[in-house]
């Protein structure tokens, strides 16, 4: 008898955690690293970062998308106009890039405000400064312990 529930409680188990995993994979969306051989070679890639014009970084959007395109096993269904993904430029720098027309040679637009520099911060942000602490424990007088203890 008590098999029964043990496999029950197993297999809402494993149901809830696929539901869980479809559900993260659908909402992750798409990143295109393009430091990979297949895109870097690629004319207007090559030298693209987020520092770069806005035009010369569309035209290396749209060239990304049409390679992924391609090279999908669905090229019809993927990237649909609407859809976004961040694009991972060669030196390491990277932005969310919106899909508008699938037909025209500049038929994506860049998401103003996701540049991000080859550390991952956004443009213009200064990195952190870590400064060292000590670590040593603070001296107590133990007279001063000592009065407190008593009120």
């Amino acid at each position: 008898m008590k098999k029964k529930p043990a496999i029950k409680s197993r297999l809402r188990f494993w149901l809830w955690s696929a539901l869980f995993v479809g559900y993260s994979a659908a909402v992750a969306g798409v990143m295109i690293d393009a430091i990979g051989d297949n895109y870097r070679e690629l004319s207007t890639v090559a030298e693209t970062t987020t520092e770069a014009a806005p035009e010369q970084r569309q035209l290396g959007a749209a060239q990304v998308a049409a390679l992924y395109r391609a090279q999908s096993a669905t090229p019809l269904v993927s990237l649909p106009p609407g859809s976004t993904f961040r694009v991972v430029w060669p030196d390491g720098s990277s932005e969310v890039v919106r899909i508008v027309s699938q037909a025209d040679a500049q038929g994506v637009e860049v998401v103003d405000g996701s540049q991000r520099d080859a550390a991952g911060l956004p443009l213009g942000q200064a990195e952190l400064q870590v400064q060292p602490v000590s670590t040593e424990t603070p001296r107590r007088d133990p007279s001063a312990m000592a009065e407190a203890f008593r009120d």
